[in-house]
């Protein structure tokens, strides 16, 4: 249990990062904003591509169709998003929780195979989690959060991982709800990439398209080699 909880805590650490890279709150100008946008288009088609939808549709965890959860989240979104406003912040946030949730989830199930195992998941998770949770900073920026309120979303849904920790030492929990959360982070992470992050990226210049497309590539690169 205890260990459960320290390698949960290091995941909580990793929401810190974008304090290191941005240092003001003209976060939204900074000159590579666009290319940070970029990779995080980038690291969420990976993650769903290279990390959920495998682990989806290996899980024997889902009573009904995988594909019907996955469209359902998108579709569910998608209402939300046009009922409500521009709401792909607060989706983000939402999805962000239920991944770092599972993570906590896949980090006590590890540490109850093994100790080596449990330390090598988590060591996984953070190389993936390090560029992702820059990722998250920057979606929630270019979605209107100031610095303040972004790093509280952030440390908010990296201490879901804590509780994810705790909640896996049961095993019957991990295994139904994985089954069922994982499919829908699918649907959210695919409604914010392809409808609110590419199309606000608006350079036009062919060496600001060449940098994105380069960043774009590097975030689904990151994502397959942690996969």
């Amino acid at each position: 249990m205890i260990q459960n909880l320290l390698a949960a805590s290091l995941l909580f650490g990793a929401g810190l990062l974008p304090l290191i890279f941005y240092k003001g709150e003209s976060h939204r100008s900074h000159p590579f904003f666009q290319y940070i946008l970029s990779l995080a288009v980038g690291i969420l088609l990976g993650d769903v591509f290279f990390h959920l939808l495998p682990e989806v549709w290996s899980s024997k965890a889902l009573k009904m169709d995988a594909n019907t959860v996955v469209l359902s989240g998108v579709v569910l979104f998608f209402a939300f998003d046009k009922l409500l406003g521009d709401v792909a912040g607060y989706l983000t946030i939402i999805a962000n929780t239920i991944d770092n949730f599972l993570h906590g989830l896949a980090i006590s199930a590890s540490f109850n195979i093994s100790l080596s195992t449990g330390w090598l998941t988590t060591a996984g998770i953070l190389l993936h989690e390090l560029p992702h949770e820059l990722t998250d900073y920057t979606v929630l920026s270019q979605c209107g959060f100031s610095k303040r309120g972004a790093l509280i979303a952030q440390l908010w849904t990296c201490f879901a991982g804590i509780l994810g920790a705790i909640c896996g030492c049961y095993e019957s929990f991990c295994y139904y709800n994985s089954g069922f959360f994982t499919p829908l982070t699918v649907g959210i992470f695919l409604y914010v990439s392809l409808t609110s992050l590419i199309p606000s990226l608006t350079s036009f210049s062919f060496k600001s398209i060449t940098y994105q497309l380069l960043s774009l590539f590097l975030g689904l690169l990151l994502c397959y080699i942690s996969s």
